[in-house]
């Protein structure tokens, strides 16, 4: 999931950034992560180079949890054990807009290892578009669809989504496979310039980067829709949303495993003329990615 944030302040951007991988953090952890992990772990004021040292070195059992940041015009990536001690760090780096940072919580293998993450918040900066940040959620699949924890994964997920939708102004949200890259479906399925994330987001007042099973339009988008009466009663989302800054938040359906072709069609009918447009690329014909089938490719 990613939020667009707009601001012309870059201190309400800094603020949303530590705020989702703060306050969005602990909305989404609900099983009491945060306050389990370790807090014997070394912090370096620079900054750490490798995952290993902002991790306990010894007893490395339970949970593990970092932030990283990737600062502008620099390879490098900083790292730092996530606890409270961290924050004033994590806060001076954001305050520079690095290209990204992030939080990682998840658990050591039987062997003591760093593995997957179970949280992983994101925010992204991009110099070329100084007016916004983006809030990042990766989400397992796999967990958000599997009878036993779908229910807390759904749950989990909007409120982490509607968390931040109350406190900061949110022009633009969608869902997309990971392999997107920052990328909506549709962008992912565009050729040239109207595939390019940064070239489309500062047409949020009257366009959309593409659509999706949970999405956030803008109140400029939503009144050219007809607004919240009318994309209530087309029966393409089964729950549309006011938000505080005017933007709509749209669930297209109860549970993202019943997004399937029939629902993902309505919803494209609904925002079509709106959309971002362009000439499509055929299907990626590549084995083991996850199914083309949150956008419409032919019309």
């Amino acid at each position: 999931m990613e939020l667009t944030v707009h601001a012309e302040q870059p201190e309400k951007l800094r603020e949303a950034a530590l705020g989702w991988l703060t306050g969005g953090v602990r909305e989404y952890d609900r099983q009491g992560a945060v306050d389990a992990l370790p807090e014997n772990v070394k912090f370096s004021p620079k900054g750490f180079s490798r995952v290993a040292d902002s991790v306990p070195r010894k007893n490395r059992k339970g949970l593990w949890g970092y932030v990283q940041v990737s600062p502008q015009g620099t390879f490098d990536v900083l790292y730092n054990p996530y606890t409270a001690d961290t924050l004033p760090w994590l806060d001076r780096h954001l305050s520079e807009q690095p290209e990204s940072a992030g939080v990682k919580i998840g658990r050591f293998s039987e062997k003591g290892e760093v593995g997957n993450s179970d949280l992983s918040f994101t925010v992204v900066f991009e110099e070329e578009l100084p007016e916004f940040v983006k809030l990042g959620l990766h989400v397992d699949t796999a967990a958000l669809v599997a009878p036993g924890t779908t229910a807390a994964e759904h749950e989990r997920l909007l409120a982490a989504v509607r968390w931040a939708c109350d406190r900061y102004d949110v022009v633009f949200g969608h869902v997309s496979y990971r392999r997107s890259g920052g990328a909506t479906e549709l962008e992912s399925r565009l050729r040239g310039r109207p595939s390019d994330p940064v070239s489309n987001a500062p047409q949020w007042r009257t366009l959309l980067r593409g659509y999706s099973w949970l999405m956030v339009v803008p109140a400029g988008v939503a009144e050219l829709l007809g607004g919240k009466e009318a994309l209530g009663a087309t029966g393409a989302f089964s729950a549309v949303s006011s938000l505080p800054n005017g933007s709509l938040l749209l669930q297209a359906t109860p549970t993202f495993q019943q997004y399937d072709s029939e629902a993902v069609r309505a919803v494209h009918g609904v925002v079509r003329d709106v959309l971002v447009q362009g000439d499509f690329r055929g299907p990626s014909p590549v084995p083991g990615q996850p199914p083309t089938n949150m956008v419409v490719l032919d019309d």
